[in-house]
């Protein structure tokens, strides 16, 4: 069995953890968050990232119609585009995204769902070309997910590129090995406003994972582009 793809976090926050873009204007230089975002990214060169279904939300079409299936889907991975080099992946445990067409600026839509979903919403994806991957009964088992990719995909890298709320989850499930954190010179101060690592019920638990750093720049504009190696998950005694 091939192990899974190296996982990098990648991530701009403020100086305080936050990671809302558009919540901080323009920053030193007149470049906004989002830009900074997609200039630090593209440096890797890896052609794949990951997200939760929040962030995937971004990325779909709301209003386009689930329609309905023909008959009962097999219930098996299903590629539209098998040459894709390129991958947008998101997680939908419940089959809740709609998609007009199966790319985003380029990137091959891929999603990973469960059991649960529906045989319309499969017929859906299929007609707007979008892929998908089993990877679970009913909830997403995420070291299956990052297998399939590895194995399915020929991802050897991949970015993880979530909300909070999903890269807590996969840093909690020992599945990220480098964290990428480019830091800007704003203090968000929002109360609510999402960090780059929520873990349920962390303010009773010791730390989630220890660090060791591999880098660090300084970029224009004051901003601090810091590069660490998950070394190891922390005890949660």
């Amino acid at each position: 069995m091939k192990p899974k793809p190296y996982v990098i976090c990648h991530m701009c926050t403020t100086i305080d953890g936050r990671i809302l873009t558009d919540r901080w204007g323009r920053l030193p230089g007149g470049q906004t968050g989002a830009a900074l975002f997609n200039t630090t990214e593209r440096k890797f060169g890896i052609p794949a990232w990951l997200v939760g279904t929040t962030t995937m939300r971004e990325f779909a079409s709301p209003t386009a119609a689930l329609g309905s299936a023909a008959g009962p889907v097999e219930r098996r991975d299903y590629f539209a585009k098998p040459r894709a080099r390129r991958f947008a992946i998101g997680v939908d445990a419940n089959g809740v995204l709609r998609f007009r067409k199966g790319d985003v600026n380029g990137d091959h839509v891929v999603l990973l769902i469960t059991d649960r979903v529906s045989d319309d919403f499969l017929a859906h994806l299929q007609r707007a070309e979008v892929s998908y991957l089993f990877c679970g009964h009913r909830r997403i088992d995420l070291p299956m997910a990052l297998r399939k990719i590895r194995r399915k995909l020929g991802l050897e890298h991949l970015l993880l590129e979530g909300g909070g709320t999903f890269n807590g989850a996969m840093l909690e499930a020992g599945l990220v090995d480098e964290i990428s954190q480019v830091i800007v010179p704003v203090v968000d101060g929002g109360a609510g406003v999402t960090t780059l690592f929520e873990v349920p019920g962390g303010a009773a638990r010791k730390a989630v994972a220890r660090l060791r750093a591999l880098s660090h720049r300084t970029l224009p504009g004051s901003i601090h582009w810091l590069r660490y190696r998950v070394v190891r998950r922390a005890s949660r005694r």
